[in-house]
């Protein structure tokens, strides 16, 4: 009998362990996955300008581009993005960097001529949002949203802007 119920013990104090692993495995929201929400942003360009997420709604896909200023594969989609401006006129675009990277804002400006594109916007991070979408692959890092900001598909380092495109209404 005395077994018995230190098994049982045993059994529920097992069970109490997993809950609280198991409560939080259910908070983690991934938002790298296809299907996943965009998380809650705040950008800063580098004029001090607060975008909040809600400067990025509207009903066309949103293309979010996670780059480093001084990465040359990021200035080169920063440069083929800009000349090519017009094909993405109805989407929200946006470079998104770390937070730490406001000092190199100012070359990376330099390099693309992104200020010269006012439609494309260009920040830092100050809300982690970074932190919470870059999936360690390759930069730049191009996520897109459709209308609702479900994430539809991401890209990794050079992408041609024919794929992009299609993505682009």
């Amino acid at each position: 009998m005395l077994k018995k119920i230190l098994a049982l013990s045993a059994a529920l104090l097992g069970l109490n362990t997993l809950s609280p692993a198991q409560q939080k495995e259910e908070a983690k929201v991934s938002y790298r996955e296809i299907g996943s929400v965009l998380p809650p942003m705040r950008v800063i360009s580098r004029d001090s300008v607060e975008y909040p997420a809600a400067s990025f709604k509207d009903d066309h896909n949103f293309f979010l581009v996670l780059f480093n200023p001084t990465c040359g594969h990021c200035i080169h989609m920063g440069v083929a993005i800009g000349e090519h401006e017009s094909d993405f006129k109805d989407n929200k675009v946006l470079f998104l960097a770390g937070g730490q990277m406001l000092p190199y804002l100012k070359s990376f400006f330099e390099q693309t001529k992104l200020g010269e594109h006012p439609a494309i916007k260009v920040g830092i991070d100050s809300a982690q949002t970074v932190d919470r979408l870059f999936s360690y692959k390759m930069l730049p890092q191009i996520n897109i949203y459709d209308k609702h900001r479900v994430l539809i598909k991401s890209f990794y380092g050079d992408t041609p802007l024919d794929s992009l495109r299609k993505y682009a209404h």
